[in-house]
């Protein structure tokens, strides 16, 4: 089947699920992907996909999940899939794209078409043999950009402001919800957890995230566990970790797996990352960096960071340390370019400031570390962003938004802007 033109069609649908920790009333939700976007879907609304009241097969097999594949196969929009088909649209490569093409160059893509067949002749699909999981909110960091959903340092924080400053500023600023102040551990889950164990017995891949995953008993355990039934030589670990927590029996069980892929996510360097990602520690992550570096030499090691306004003015550095790095262990830089929440996203800057950062994105490209493919395209990307003298519609608001919650943040955490990123502060003073 060619699938070259189809730009509804997903791997991912007979392939990949994902177990999320949060979510309202249960937390933790099956979607088909990380990359899901929920407030956008109707298919799978309401039908309490959660690991209270269905099991992960009632999931996999339910007739949302085959109108997805079915919609696909036609070439038909997902509404969930709005995340993919938007970044498709702006010029980045998609995760739906990315995976397409990578899966066929697997192993595992070869038999790829065969599901499809048996599913297509019987509606019952095999099962997932990719799996992402979020087994806790639980995080030591309260990233000015992340959501109480996926750090219960973030969710702790937000609900002392909102106690002090009235519910108002949680309205479009911080999107906090009382339900997130539940710490779960899908660990204590029994029944899913046996789901899960069955599940590696035909995984080919686990994507493990958070909250911060090293922080979990249970994450080592359920690694531990393929580990110890010699099944994982045959698994794929992608890992995301914010690296504050690099532990000597973590680095050793990275060493066990047929393939690592680690990624960090690091928004920028000394102050620029201490104010984005508080209360973390710029020396400890760089050694904890240094540190996996020189003990593991097996994985494959990615830097993720997360595009904003807030390190717009520091790429250029944060580029130059890890093309620094590269001269020790190669590092795929693999930006994200902040979608949500809006009051933090680049292009809802002035065109004026964003002007003043297009010289210093343009020195990106003296750098060796530019040269790599994915890392080229979202530069370019984000100059288009820049360049553009077209204002974002509701730039005035949101820019608004973004003095009252940094004002906010800086109070209770004791920061400031202008001490941590004078630059930026410079700029969009006067606005």
């Amino acid at each position: 089947m060619d699938i070259t033109n189809n730009k509804s069609f997903c791997v991912y649908a007979w392939t990949h699920m994902m177990i999320t920790a949060s979510g309202k009333p249960v937390r933790g939700e099956y979607w088909p992907c990380c990359n899901w976007t929920p407030h956008a879907d109707t298919i799978l609304k309401d039908k309490k996909f959660d690991v209270k009241n269905k099991t992960i097969k009632e999931f996999w097999q339910s007739k949302e999940m085959n109108h997805i594949r079915e919609r696909m196969l036609e070439g038909r929009p997902i509404p969930g899939c709005t995340a993919c088909y938007q970044e498709e649209q702006s010029g980045t490569a998609s995760l739906r794209q990315q995976e397409n093409e990578g899966w066929v160059r697997m192993k595992e893509g070869k038999t790829f078409w065969d599901t499809v067949d048996r599913w297509e002749k019987n509606k019952i699909c095999d099962s997932p043999i990719s799996l992402d999981i979020n087994f806790s909110s639980l995080c030591n960091l309260k990233c000015r950009m992340c959501f109480s959903g996926l750090s219960s340092e973030l969710a702790k924080e937000q609900w002392s402001i909102i106690q002090k400053e009235g519910w108002e500023v949680n309205h479009e600023l911080m999107r906090f919800q009382t339900d997130d102040l539940e710490i779960i551990d899908h660990g204590d889950n029994t029944e899913l957890m046996k789901q899960l164990y069955d599940l590696l017995k035909v995984n080919r891949r686990i994507y493990l995230k958070g909250g911060e995953p090293t922080l979990l008993r249970t994450m080592y355990n359920f690694l531990d566990y393929p580990v110890n039934n010699n099944y994982a030589q045959n698994i794929q670990i992608k890992f995301n970790t914010n690296m504050t927590n690099v532990q000597k029996q973590f680095v050793k069980l990275m060493d066990k797996f047929r393939k690592v892929d680690l990624t960090m996510s690091i928004d920028g360097i000394d102050a620029v990352q201490e104010y984005i990602r508080a209360p973390s520690k710029w020396s400890s992550i760089s050694k904890n960096i240094n540190y996996f570096i020189e003990n593991n030499d097996k994985a494959d090691l990615m830097v993720s960071p997360c595009w904003q306004i807030y390190n717009v003015f520091n790429i250029y550095e944060h580029l130059k340390y890890f093309d620094k790095l590269c001269e020790k262990r190669n590092i795929e830089v693999t930006p994200i370019l902040l979608d949500f929440p809006m009051h933090y996203r680049i292009d809802v800057l002035p065109y004026e400031v964003r002007q003043q950062a297009v010289d210093k994105i343009k020195q990106c490209f003296k750098l060796k570390i530019a040269k790599q493919p994915t890392l080229y395209k979202k530069l370019h990307t984000l100059l288009k962003i820049l360049m553009n003298k077209d204002s974002h519609k509701d730039s005035k608001k949101h820019m608004k938004q973004f003095f009252k919650i940094t004002a906010l943040y800086d109070k209770y955490r004791s920061q400031s802007i202008e001490k941590s990123l004078p630059e930026l502060y410079n700029h969009v003073t006067k606005y």
